[in-house]
């Protein structure tokens, strides 16, 4: 429904990496930080930071592009693993990236979500949008998951088709 903005998702991925630390840094805590940060925007301001798509994934939703560039050799230097489940990045974040909103919703859910363990970060992650999915999941349930305001939504299925129509053009 929305484009990814790769800039900004990998300076919101740097933005999380730096916040937690190298200690909390694991891939698991910081992609559902993402998903929140993502969920939290998309229904306050009708549209999500990183546009990227989550996942439908055992352990909750994964941003499959953040995943890629979390694993992949083309983003080498980076993105360093300390082992196979923490990452950590001595690059800096490009703040101009990230607007006020972006960094209000990235800032709460860190701080809602940095301390949850695996298994209730993985139950709080496993809701209606999870549920609903086979294995792309739709930003309209992740919206939906998060608040039933009618007039939201119709904000956010407007902005996906604007977002969808201009892009095509």
């Amino acid at each position: 429904m929305f484009n990814i903005n790769k800039s900004k998702a990998i300076n919101s991925l740097l933005f999380v990496i730096h916040e937690l630390g190298v200690d909390k840094s694991d891939c698991h805590k910081v992609f559902k930080i993402l998903y929140f940060a993502d969920q939290k925007h998309l229904i306050r301001y009708g549209r999500p930071i990183t546009g990227d798509v989550y996942m439908k994934m055992k352990y909750g939703p994964v941003p499959s592009y953040i995943r890629d560039v979390t694993e992949s050799k083309q983003h080498e230097g980076l993105i360093q693993r300390k082992n196979s489940h923490f990452i950590e990045s001595s690059y800096p974040v490009e703040m101009d990236d990230l607007s006020d909103s972006d960094i209000e919703c990235l800032k709460e859910s860190i701080e809602e979500n940095r301390n949850i363990s695996f298994n209730e970060l993985t139950n709080k992650s496993h809701d209606k949008a999870w549920d609903n999915a086979d294995w792309q999941m739709n930003y309209m349930d992740i919206a939906k998951a998060a608040t039933d305001d009618r007039n939201m939504l119709e904000y956010i299925r407007t902005n996906a088709l604007n977002e969808s129509i201009s892009f095509s053009i």
